[in-house]
């Protein structure tokens, strides 16, 4: 009876919370859990604007909020919290998560969109209203500071780590799993840093002990912006993964086989909603 009732409820989660299909998400999950232990702080540093990233964000979720309580904080405007948490509170209709992509956060043009506003990141979101849907006790938090005009990379930074903080000291238990930009997420400023990079912002929360992952691939694009403009840009090969020394900006280097551009929210799409 027992392993019936068990096989009832892996094909319940397969069709709420679809199982990781392509092989590198299972391999890439078993390792980010396996190499992040016990720790309850964990930073993964990103390349904006891939497919890959969110669905293997989503995989550690639903791994971790197995065990306990799990706060997903995530590179988007603060001022997402409310809309956020209305939708996880929802059912997850089409009309709940239109009514997300037509914030005026998520609705910008391709010519400004540097990445973290995708259908894949939207995706991510309805992976873990899943996880609540479920019973399990997760949130996300949208710490970032800055949305068009700012005081500065130094202030943002700061910033962000104060509104991180402030989070931890109000979660007892469980994880703290922090997506954000692969320079925020350093645990040091390098030594090679030009001379006008910030101090990350994971510089200001080391006393809390964060284990600090960079996440690149092997090859692809991914969506970013840049000098020249916003659009792809190809992946840098060569960087290799594993467990890294301390002269290094972080802790570990996971490395998948390849990036994929993001799905950009459409904002015509969006529009026709209305």
């Amino acid at each position: 009876m027992h392993r019936w009732i068990a096989v009832a409820c892996l094909l319940l989660l397969s069709v709420v919370f679809p199982l990781a299909a392509q092989p590198w998400r299972q391999s890439a999950a078993d390792e980010l859990v396996a190499v992040a232990g016990e720790q309850r702080l964990v930073l993964l540093g990103e390349m904006h604007g891939t497919q890959e990233i969110p669905q293997l964000v989503a995989d550690v979720a639903e791994r971790w909020s197995r065990s306990g309580p799990l706060l997903l904080a995530i590179e988007i405007h603060a001022s997402e919290q409310a809309s956020l948490a209305a939708y996880l509170h929802g059912d997850g209709t089409p009309a709940q998560r239109d009514a997300l992509r037509r914030r005026p956060y998520w609705s910008v043009p391709a010519s400004a969109n540097d990445g973290r506003r995708s259908e894949d990141m939207l995706e991510l979101v309805e992976q873990v209203r899943r996880l609540r849907a479920l019973g399990r006790d997760v949130a996300i938090l949208p710490f970032d500071v800055a949305n068009g005009v700012s005081r500065g990379a130094e202030w943002r930074d700061r910033a962000m780590a104060a509104c991180l903080r402030h989070a931890w000291d109000a979660l007892p238990d469980g994880r703290m799993l922090v997506l954000t930009g692969n320079v925020h997420a350093m645990r040091m400023r390098p030594a090679h840093a030009p001379p006008q990079m910030q101090t990350p912002m994971a510089v200001d929360l080391q006393d809390l002990r964060p284990y600090s992952v960079d996440i690149t691939a092997l090859a692809g694009q991914y969506w970013a912006c840049r000098s020249s403009g916003c659009g792809p840009q190809p992946v840098t090969p060569g960087a290799q993964g594993g467990r890294l020394d301390e002269a290094e900006a972080y802790d570990y280097r996971l490395v998948l086989p390849r990036f994929t551009i993001a799905r950009p929210v459409a904002v015509e799409a969006a529009a026709d909603m209305h």
